[in-house]
């Protein structure tokens, strides 16, 4: 079996956004070593077909992810094929002009976009419904997330049914929030990591699914392509940025 290095050691939406990445060459018979920090761990063990490799917490630059991405590069000779999808490093971007992210990652790897939307990941069921349970769900309800990475929170439509705010819990990841997602008739969501997460399963979800402005861009701006979402709250001729 040959191995395949995946450099993307964060954050959470990149890491939705690349997993499908990682699954499509498993599938054809790489094993996918994907070097992250502690934090991303959880997430990353529920992807069954790939090893996470942890590395250390010492900083070698100021900038997070240029000092990760520092960390793992040393090592590339150990593998057969090296996939560098990280956009901040030593190395200069490869991300063209007007092109966004999402799509320079999928063309750098050479995966079909469409790709995006199989994301797979091993389910825990118990801590699923533990969640639900905790949430006290009342149906019919609506999902609603609001803060971006920036800790802004966008601005949200009246809602006529329960609203289930998506927040941070300890003990569970974004992935434990599943079934609580897809128990939902309606889905208000700023562009973040959640949203990256919905967005590999949207396919599963309820059609009803909103993409809130984040604060930090003018309406009619995105970062995302997301094309299963409806963009009537920030415009339906947005503009895709980064």
């Amino acid at each position: 079996m040959k191995n395949l290095l995946l450099i993307q050691p964060g954050p959470f939406g990149d890491i939705f956004v690349c997993a499908p990445i990682a699954k499509w060459y498993a599938d054809s018979g790489y094993k996918v070593h994907w070097p992250i920090t502690k934090k991303f761990e959880s997430t990353l063990e529920k992807f069954d077909y790939v090893t996470p490799i942890i590395l250390s917490d010492e900083v070698l630059h100021a900038d997070w992810l240029r000092s990760d991405v520092m960390k793992i590069l040393p090592t590339v000779s150990s593998y057969d094929k090296v996939i560098n999808l990280a956009d901040r490093g030593p190395h200069s971007t490869a991300q063209r002009p007007n092109e966004n992210f999402e799509i320079c990652k999928y063309r750098l790897a050479e995966v079909p976009f469409s790709e995006k939307n199989n994301l797979v990941w091993t389910r825990n069921l118990q801590k699923e419904d533990s969640l639900a349970h905790k949430l006290n769900l009342e149906k019919p309800y609506a999902i609603v997330h609001k803060v971006d990475s920036l800790g802004q929170e966008a601005e949200v439509p009246e809602i006529d049914m329960n609203i289930v705010e998506v927040s941070e819990i300890e003990g569970y990841t974004i992935q434990d929030w599943y079934k609580v997602f897809l128990g939902a008739s309606e889905i208000y969501c700023v562009e973040s990591a959640v949203h990256q997460f919905m967005d590999g399963v949207a396919n599963k979800l309820t059609k009803e699914k909103y993409l809130l402005k984040r604060p930090a861009v003018q309406r009619g701006c995105r970062f995302t392509v997301s094309g299963n979402w409806n963009l009537k709250y920030i415009g339906e001729n947005s503009i895709i940025r980064g």
